[in-house]
């Protein structure tokens, strides 16, 4: 029996999840703490609305909602993890190896890995899952998954506490052509900029970009 794991271009955990085959995904996750309460339940809502709205559009209609729906939670999204949360782990030295050797350890495995940025409370990648037979592809939700899982279960280590570590829902974003693979990818490496964390992106010690980025099939 097929579960969450297996690869499937539409999948469900709490949020609706379209993965074509062959794609690039722009992804975003956050701390378990990055949200409040108040902000959690807010987005629960409006998933609720959204599922009860899609069932009565036509299947014809349905790939437009859901890119729509995520268009506008995405924007909402980083609004939120940019504003409310003051946890930090992920600015630590030591919290952002365990990541970037996490994240270097599947690339060329599951994925093609094709940048990242750790922000302070959150983590955003962008990643081309590989073929592993006709018509199947890496699963986005096992390949998240197991990043949580490891890099929560060592970052507890080294902060010395235990619990929940990231938030379980991800948040992804089909790439859909060249122009918009090349504002992700902006908008990623800008974002300790935009965060006047740094002047120059290159100056993150957070951020990685694959150098023949430029050459990756869309």
């Amino acid at each position: 029996m097929q579960n969450q794991f297996f690869y499937r271009e539409f999948y469900r955990r709490n949020l609706p999840h379209y993965q074509p085959g062959n794609g690039i995904f722009f992804i975003t996750t956050c701390l378990a703490k990055a949200l409040s309460t108040k902000i959690i339940s807010e987005l629960k809502q409006r998933k609720i609305d959204f599922q009860n709205m899609i069932k009565k559009v036509s299947e014809n209609q349905k790939i437009f909602v859901l890119k729509e729906f995520h268009r506008s939670y995405f924007r909402d999204f980083e609004s939120f993890i940019h504003s409310q949360s003051k946890k930090d782990w992920l600015i630590r030295t030591s919290i952002q190896q365990v990541i970037k050797e996490n994240l270097l350890f599947w690339d060329g495995v599951r994925y093609k890995l094709i940048a990242f940025c750790i922000m302070p409370n959150h983590l955003h990648l962008m990643i081309k899952p590989f073929q592993k037979g006709k018509h199947m592809y890496e699963s986005l939700s096992k390949i998240m998954f197991t990043m949580k899982s490891f890099t929560a279960n060592e970052c507890n280590k080294i902060l010395d506490r235990s619990g929940q570590f990231w938030l379980h829902e991800s948040y992804d974003h089909y790439i859909r052509n060249f122009k918009d693979y090349e504002y992700h990818l902006k908008y990623l490496l800008e974002n300790p900029v935009k965060s006047n964390l740094v002047n120059k992106w290159k100056d993150w010690n957070g951020n990685w970009l694959y150098k023949d980025w430029d050459k990756i099939e869309i």
